[in-house]
C-alpha cells in the first residue's frame, strides 16, 4: 500500500474495491497493489518523477495506469499485513499524482512453506505530479 497516512481526510478504506484482473486500485489519499500467491516475496522500486516519464526498458507482465491525491508531502509504502519494512517517502508538493505500476510474478517453491502457492515479485511504481502534465501535441 501507498498512502497519505498524515491526511486527515484520506482513508484506506476508501479506496476502491479492486475489479477484475486489476493489479492495483488509487484514489484519495494512495494506492493498494495485489499481489498474486498465498504468500509473497516483494521488491518494489519507487520512483518519483517531476513529469512524465519514459516507460520502462525492462519487462513487466502486468500494468496500471492511474491517478491519487496526497493532501500532505510525505506518504508510507508498506504492506497492509505486516510493517516492519515501511517506507517513507516525500514527495514534492501535495495534491494530484499519476501513477503507473508494473508487476512481475514468478512462481518458486519455498521449503518451509511447499504446500503454499509461493512467489517472488517485482514491482515498479512511477508516480510524478499531475500539473506536471502536458497537453498532446
Amino acid at each position: 500500500m501507498l498512502f497519505d497516512v498524515e491526511s486527515t481526510e484520506a482513508r484506506a478504506s476508501h479506496l476502491p474495491p479492486q475489479t477484475d484482473g486489476a493489479i492495483a486500485v488509487s484514489g484519495h489519499g494512495g494506492g493498494k497493489f495485489f499481489t498474486l500467491g498465498e504468500m509473497t516475496d516483494v521488491v518494489v522500486d519507487f520512483e518519483v518523477w517531476t513529469a512524465e516519464p519514459a516507460l520502462p526498458t525492462s519487462p513487466f507482465e502486468d500494468r496500471f495506469d492511474g491517478a491519487f491525491t496526497v493532501d500532505t508531502e510525505r506518504v508510507v509504502l508498506g504492506s497492509v499485513t505486516g510493517s516492519p519494512a515501511d517506507v517513507i517517502i516525500e514527495l514534492p508538493v501535495p495534491g494530484p499524482f499519476q501513477l503507473r505500476a508494473f508487476r512481475t510474478s514468478t512462481p518458486t517453491v519455498n521449503s518451509d512453506f511447499p504446500e503454499l502457492d509461493y512467489r517472488h515479485e517485482r514491482w515498479l511504481l512511477q508516480t510524478w505530479p499531475s500539473s506536471a502534465q502536458t497537453s498532446p501535441t
